[in-house]
């Protein structure tokens, strides 16, 4: 069975390939890819270098903690509105079927 690879296969696999993770498999695959299209390699090797050319983000332990804490905090409170939207929809909701109701058994 042969198999299409495409560049989008080699994309996906280019991290593992650059970090000498992949089985001896996927590196020969992804070579024999490269060997095929030369243009495509040179796109990953450019864009290797430009991602490394970027300073990899490295925070404290306390700024860290903060983000995540604000995070969590971010998060809470779209739950709690998230659940106020609904709970004002149930009412709402209620209230209705309840004039409804109350409409129908006075006619």
């Amino acid at each position: 069975m042969k198999l299409d690879v495409t560049r989008e296969v080699v994309t996906d696999l280019w991290s593992l390939y650059r970090a000498g993770d992949a089985t001896a498999d996927s590196k020969a695959l992804v070579d024999s890819f490269l060997a095929e299209d030369p243009a495509f390699a040179e796109t990953l090797r450019t864009s290797e270098q430009l991602t490394s050319a970027v300073p990899p983000l490295r925070l404290s332990a306390d700024a860290e903690r903060r983000l995540l804490d604000e995070v969590r905090q971010r998060a809470r409170t779209r739950l709690l509105l998230i659940g106020g939207a609904l709970a004002v929809v149930a009412v709402l909701a209620f209230a209705a079927l309840g004039g409804a109701l109350f409409l129908t058994l006075v006619s």
